[in-house]
């Protein structure tokens, strides 16, 4: 080191330490919510702004703790430096809000020219400065603001007597601004204050607080027209939804509570529960109990808390429905109701009591912050779908979600815009997932039994319908020729004629054989899609195998022609060539399980032997399971016979495997000590039982103790969650399963693998023969 050395200080340009707070409070609506939580943080009961046109200033006042001269030189006048920081609960037990210590640069994104008077249990205090003054090339120290001890009350400091308000004067001079407190006066405004600024304020303050959760701090906001009544903030509450859902994160458990109020069944109650299939525990669930589930961290997927404790309340409203939908799902009266989601928002974020911004702000970019309208782009399933799962749109839940300082991982950005993306924001997010996908699989269950029963119901009119105009048919011809008229019984609405069934079952048999051809007709064309999407799960699955092959014999086959072609050396190659045959029948082996399974041959319902039918395709699977490193045995008695299309065999057995190397395949501390799929088709009395194992890592925890759900349409353990890269999976082919098995007057249990510490069990019933 030199002789010469020294060392320097750093220094800010006053400019610079400016541009800091403009960076992290942009918005007007940001300001002021920085000043409200300052004057929550100092325990006030009372926060007032008053936009004074006719003295063309702001007045802010509150009735907290003030500040004594230390605390204005050491942490209000020391960029960064929060007294909040180390000691957060006040004495009357609020949780501090701010910390990071340049919330007071909210003053000066509404003004130049700030007053502050404050009192505290030290006495009074002005405190001035002109925000203009920082605009210079001075530095940091160089800029000054000027403090005066004073001893006036805080209303005089404002001179409340001589406000052009008068009715607002008389209410804030009744209010406790007796004591402590601090109350600004801020001068040339920079934002034009219309009445469209004032409502939009009003309404971000509406949304400020958490509905029903501070009690003891009242915000008011008016101007020189404003009335007492119109001035206090009221925050937002909702009392007329379809669904409320709450929920609480407590340590390594999450409690979700559900109540229903979107049905009305009434007068028809007794015969819905009945035909509709609710036993007696859905029956309470209509009429106001609430639904209570627990889960582990282990059992929705998540290995530790991350955040620690926090609770959320959101609710499910629809905005308009049509006639067809209120008749059959019974849906409760909603004329009238208002579109709270545009009022009130989305789903929003406080901590500590307080708003944080911009999560669930209509408008906002960060309204859909869960991205619910993508999530239901991937599944359009309407409600009461058979063949999918409802997914909720962004504008039909709203609600809050409540966090503290307390919560780890869950920091503020330094841009007072968010909360910083990471670990804790993830876990956040897919948690709150988790508790809508509980929400949603309630209401689906619902909408799927009602949309059964609708569809019932309708099919009885139609044939009562029927019934009776092929009766008055029937009438009209013995009348036609003579013949006197059988006797009619009567049975409400459906007329049956006495000494007549073969007429009128005949006619019926006519009809129900022509909607018949387009019900086959159409199940045909969804059998081809499920045929399709198996083969698709597949290719996708193994596509770089397959690239691989196809690339393997473009280079074999290409160095056998430069051999013939350039060197004359046959013998080289009948070897390339030879090589190319051999990773074409690889290639081959894909499209047996692949691209051969929608053959039209298969696509024919008919009578088959089942181990006839499935020992070719059985092989194939074999075959690419060796090379795969997997064992695969699998037994089938000699004398099951089935009437079926053979694709639809086929593509449970392909799903299962697919997803049973997606088990081996699963990343973990220890490797599998063996690889094998077992499958055994065993005849019964009536249909036959499918028995399918594997050796694989087994159910992940969130399937464990509800192992139905691998069933459902778009569910899977492979799919993206929020904070995780992206990787591979449909969710469909169990659905497939499942939806194929049914159709064979089938049934699956999956009971036996809440017990399976490691490995996965299923077993297929098959109905009869003729199904």
């Amino acid at each position: 080191m030199g002789s010469n050395s020294r060392e320097v200080e750093f220094n800010v340009n006053a400019y610079t330490a400016r541009l800091i707070g403009r960076e992290n409070v942009s918005k007007l609506e940001g300001a002021v919510l920085e000043i409200v939580k300052n004057a929550y943080d100092a325990d006030a009961k009372v926060f007032c702004l008053y936009y004074c046109e006719a003295h063309d200033c702001i007045y802010i006042m509150d009735n907290g703790v003030g500040m004594e001269e230390e605390i204005i030189r050491k942490h209000w006048m020391t960029i960064g430096n929060s007294s909040k920081r180390s000691s957060y609960v006040t004495e009357k037990k609020r949780v501090q809000t701010g910390a990071k210590g340049i919330g007071r640069f909210a003053l000066d994104r509404l003004a130049d020219v700030c007053n502050m008077y404050t009192v505290s249990s030290a006495g009074g205090i002005e405190w001035s400065v002109d925000w203009r003054d920082f605009n210079g090339s001075s530095n940091l120290p160089e800029v000054k603001a000027r403090l005066t001890d004073m001893d006036e009350k805080l209303l005089e400091y404002v001179s409340v007597e001589s406000w052009p308000n008068k009715k607002m004067a008389q209410l804030v001079n009744s209010l406790d601004f007796t004591g402590n407190g601090t109350v600004f006066c801020l001068e040339k405004l920079h934002d034009e204050w219309d009445s469209a600024t004032m409502s939009r304020i009003k309404n971000h303050l509406e949304n400020l607080l958490s509905p029903d959760v501070v009690l003891d701090f009242k915000v008011f906001f008016f101007a020189d027209d404003t009335s007492p009544e119109d001035a206090e903030i009221i925050s937002s509450n909702i009392d007329n939804f379809d669904y409320r859902i709450s929920f609480q994160v407590q340590g390594e458990g999450v409690g979700i509570r559900i109540l229903r109020n979107e049905f009305d069944f009434e007068p028809e109650e007794e015969t819905i529960f009945k035909e509709a299939g609710f036993d007696k525990a859905e029956q309470a669930y209509f009429h106001g109990k609430i639904k209570e589930l627990e889960f582990s961290f282990e059992q929705v997927g998540e290995k530790k808390n991350l955040i620690g404790d926090f609770w959320g309340i959101f609710y499910f409203n629809k905005i308009s429905t049509s006639i067809n939908d209120r008749r059959r799902f019974y849906y409760r009266d909603i004329s009238g109701r208002r579109n709270l989601t545009k009022e009130f928002g989305g789903i929003k974020v406080y901590r500590d009591h307080f708003r944080v911004r911009p999560y669930g702000e209509y408008g906002d970019n960060d309204f859909d912050w869960l991205e619910l309208s993508a999530r239901k782009n991937r599944s359009p399933s309407g409600f009461g779908s058979v063949t999918g799962n409802w997914r909720v749109g962004a504008e039909q839940i709203m609600g809050v979600v409540a966090i503290s300082r307390e919560n780890t991982n869950l920091e503020d950005a330094s841009n007072r815009n968010g909360i910083q993306e990471g670990e804790g924001f993830w876990q956040l997010k897919r948690l709150i997932l988790i508790v809508i996908q509980e929400f949603e699989r309630d209401r689906q269950s619902v909408g799927r039994k009602l949309a059964e029963y609708a569809r019932v119901k309708q099919w009885r009119q139609i044939r009562r319908d029927r019934l009776n105009r092929y009766a008055v048919d029937i009438g009209s011809l013995y009348r036609n020729i003579g013949v006197q008229l059988p006797v009619f019984a009567s049975d409400e609405s459906e007329i049956v004629p006495v000494g007549e069934p073969l007429e009128s079952d005949y006619i019926l048999e006519l009809f129900e054989e022509e909607k018949g051809q387009e019900i086959k007709e159409l199940r045909d064309e969804v059998k081809m899609l499920q045929a399709l999407a198996t083969t698709g799960i597949l290719v996708n699955m193994f596509m770089h195998e397959i690239r691989t092959l196809t690339n393997n014999i473009g280079q074999e086959l290409d160095a056998a022609f430069e051999a013939i072609k350039y060197d004359e050396d046959m013998e080289a190659a009948f070897e390339n060539i030879q090589r190319a045959i051999v990773f074409k029948k690889n290639f081959a082996f894909w499209f047996g399980v692949t691209i051969d399974s929608i053959k039209k041959d298969k696509r024919k319902r008919k009578v088959h032997n089942l181990r006839n039918m499935l020992t070719k395709f059985l092989d194939t699977w074999d075959h690419i399971l060796k090379r795969e490193n997997v064992r695969f045995d699998w037994e089938c008695d000699i004398d099951i016979e089935i009437r079926c299309f053979e694709f639809d065999m086929e593509n449970i057995i392909s799903n299962l495997i697919s997803n049973s190397l997606c088990s081996f395949d699963r990343e973990a501390e220890m490797p599998l000590e063996k690889k094998e799929i077992l499958l055994n088709f065993k005849k019964r009395t009536e249909g036959f039982l499918i028995t399918y194992e594997d050796t694989g890592w087994g159910l992940v925890p969130k399937y464990k103790e509800r192992p139905e759900l691998i069933l459902e349409a778009i569910e899977s353990d492979r799919g993206e969650q929020p904070g995780e890269k992206e990787v591979e999976g449909t969710g469909m082919g169990m659905w497939i399963v499942n939806k194929t098995v049914k159709e064979y007057n089938g049934s699956i249990d999956l009971s036996v693998n809440r017990q399976l510490k490691r490995g996965f069990r299923m077993l297929i019933r098959i109905g009869g023969q003729d199904v």
